[in-house]
């Protein structure tokens, strides 16, 4: 296996090691100027109920949950080695029933319909095998008036990575509006993109 698959991978779904110790590093301080981006696009309310996707090591769970008072704060990522550092992460916040983290595939989870208030989802949109389904999904378990905010980096920096492309599905901002479009989010759809030195961040967010 290239170093080239075998990082991509760990990016799907750190494992090991290498996930533990290495990509649980890099995913904190990689993501930290976007989860901060999200942040801001979510503007947590208190009573809002958060559901964030693909939450790897809890550090977005863990600062939202620090600002909405009343709230319920809810992370899903289907990597162990992830599970494990959101949990020790939010312990403090798990005891008192702010926070939960469950392992699993979002797609394949169970979620009752309109109960989220705003969900997210940080630079894993790459890696779903059924988007179309995935937004759908996230759609139907927004209440009325409920914010989608997800989150990537401008495509062409990461052309410029060794990516697996097999593993990585690069998409334009177009493209992510597009599919959002498709999926239920007909209007309220907007694009907010930031940049960070060389580096462009971009948030689709969309009203139900």
């Amino acid at each position: 296996m290239s170093f080239s698959t075998f990082f991509s991978e760990q990016a799907r779904k750190p494992s090991g090691l290498f996930g533990q110790y290495i990509m649980s590093t890099v995913f904190d301080i990689g993501n930290a100027y976007l989860n901060s981006f999200v942040s801001e696009q979510l503007s947590v309310q208190p009573s809002d109920h958060v559901l964030d996707i693909g939450c790897g090591t809890g550090k977005l769970i863990y600062n939202l949950a620090a600002k909405g008072n009343d709230g319920y704060f809810e992370g899903v990522d289907y990597s162990n080695t992830m599970v494990l550092k959101a949990l020790r992460r939010n312990k403090k916040n798990i005891k008192i029933g702010k926070v939960k983290i469950r392992k699993g595939d979002f797609d394949g989870l169970s979620y009752k319909d309109k109960v989220f208030t705003k969900v997210s989802s940080v630079n894993t949109i790459y890696f779903w095998p059924k988007p179309e389904l995935t937004v759908q999904k996230i759609f139907n378990i927004l209440k009325t008036g409920g914010l989608f905010v997800v989150a990537f980096e401008d495509i062409k920096q990461l052309r410029q990575r060794n990516l697996n492309k097999d593993i990585f599905s690069l998409y334009t901002a177009e493209d992510v509006k597009d599919l959002l479009a498709d999926s239920g989010f007909l209007t309220n759809i907007r694009l907010e993109s930031k940049s960070k030195g060389k580096q462009t961040f971009h948030c689709i967010v969309a009203k139900k």
